[in-house]
């Protein structure tokens, strides 16, 4: 009986697992895609400026995705026991809640707007007002997709998902064709924001049918969501901080350059992403019934692996033909960065599927190791200024990173 179980376990794992990796292949799609239309139309200075902002926003949307986590964790909980009329008062109190946070947000960040300018180096302060203007939004997403998680509705959150990246790559292309440039590039990210928004809320229609219950633990919501945020803000800036020094530091061309190579080898760590999006729920789910769920994460590390390994290998054996065929000649220079930049990315791929599972059994310990290395890392590019010089500290870092989280992990079995 236990056998038939597991194996049972094991389809879904798989089956989900496969539907989110079909949906986020598709959105890393949309998104490179929007990366190489973009990229070929602007200069390299300017595709320097649109990066450095957009790698800006990655970090402070560590919040979408700490919001994402919590409701994925509480759903699930109040999922399992049946209790929907609490999931419902979680949907509605948490999107007040964060619309009016974001608002707030919105205004002490266009408040510093001229600061954040000039740390950059960016001369127009209006791509800073209209970039943010997506946080109302953007804090009101994650609550839909984290219940839609929490509910393991894999299918619709798939499509949530990639509706994101497709609008992006509609709207902002669109507009930067039009002669928009960086502006018409951050007003994508908005409008998606928007429409993507909408296209969720419309999936969750079915739990407003069910009689409002606000006897919800506010409070362990609230701690557990404020110790993830800061495990998900160490564990994101390590992967977004580089892009930032190299603005500030390096010439706008060099940087641009960079930016190239920032994006082509983050696909080794978005490749796997599905994984960590399936893993969360389907462990904390065996963890609140009181089953095994260590065997979960093995199997996720090994697909990881294959994936992020895949991507990585392609790097080293052709990488002058994959710069020109996404950037152009005219970003040769930086093929022999690629395959090391990847390597780097494999680690912290393989850090975020272990991250998600030690989060999904509320294993908080990690959080004092994140942060430690994390200041090791901003130290270190506070002391480098070439580009093969961060590429290697990125990748020690990842190494370091993926192998304390797993002794962190082991321990669990």
């Amino acid at each position: 009986m236990d056998s038939i179980k597991a194996r049972i376990t094991s389809q879904k794992f798989l089956r989900d697992t496969v539907i989110m990796m079909i949906a986020m292949t598709l959105s890393n799609f949309f998104n490179y895609l929007y990366q190489l239309l973009v990229g070929r139309l602007l200069t390299p200075q300017e595709y320097g400026e649109l990066f450095s902002l957009l790698s800006l926003f990655y970090i402070l949307s560590v919040l979408f995705t700490t919001i994402n986590t919590s409701i994925t964790k509480f759903t699930l909980i109040y999922g399992v026991r049946g209790e929907y009329g609490k999931i419902k008062a979680i949907l509605i109190n948490a999107s007040r809640d964060f619309a009016t946070l974001g608002m707030g947000m919105y205004g002490v960040l266009v408040l510093l707007s001229p600061f954040i300018s000039k740390f950059l180096r960016i001369e127009n302060n209006i791509f800073i007002v209209i970039l943010f203007a997506s946080m109302p939004f953007g804090l009101i997403l994650p609550v839909y997709q984290g219940t839609l998680r929490g509910l393991q509705r894999f299918g619709a959150l798939g499509v949530s998902v990639s509706s994101w990246a497709f609008f992006k790559l509609l709207f902002g292309f669109g507009l930067v064709l039009l002669g928009y440039g960086v502006l018409g590039g951050i007003i994508g990210v908005f409008l998606a924001h928007v429409a993507t928004f909408v296209i969720t809320l419309i999936f969750l229609r079915d739990l407003f049918d069910y009689e409002y219950d606000g006897l919800v633990d506010i409070g362990k919501i609230v701690q557990y969501g404020g110790l993830t945020f800061l495990v998900t803000f160490a564990y994101t800036t390590m992967w977004n901080i580089d892009v930032i020094f190299v603005k500030h530091y390096l010439s706008p061309l060099e940087a641009g350059y960079y930016s190239a190579i920032s994006v082509l080898g983050k696909i080794a760590l978005f490749a796997p992403g599905a994984i960590g999006v399936v893993v969360f729920p389907k462990t904390a789910e065996r963890y609140e019934r009181g089953e095994q769920h260590f065997h979960l994460l093995l199997k996720a590390l090994v697909l990881a692996s294959l994936i992020s390994g895949s991507v990585v290998l392609i790097y080293a054996l052709f990488p002058e033909f994959i710069i020109t065929f996404v950037y152009g000649e005219k970003y040769l220079g930086v093929a022999p960065y690629l395959w090391k930049y990847g390597l780097a990315m494999t680690f912290f791929a393989l850090s975020g599927v272990i991250i998600n599972y030690l989060l999904s059994i509320a294993e908080m310990r990690i959080l004092r190791y994140l942060m430690g290395i994390l200041i090791i890392e901003i130290i270190a590019l506070t002391l480098v200024r070439t580009v093969s010089g961060i590429i290697n500290i990125l990748i020690g870092v990842g190494f370091i990173l993926v192998s304390v989280l797993s002794i962190s992990a082991g321990r669990k079995a």
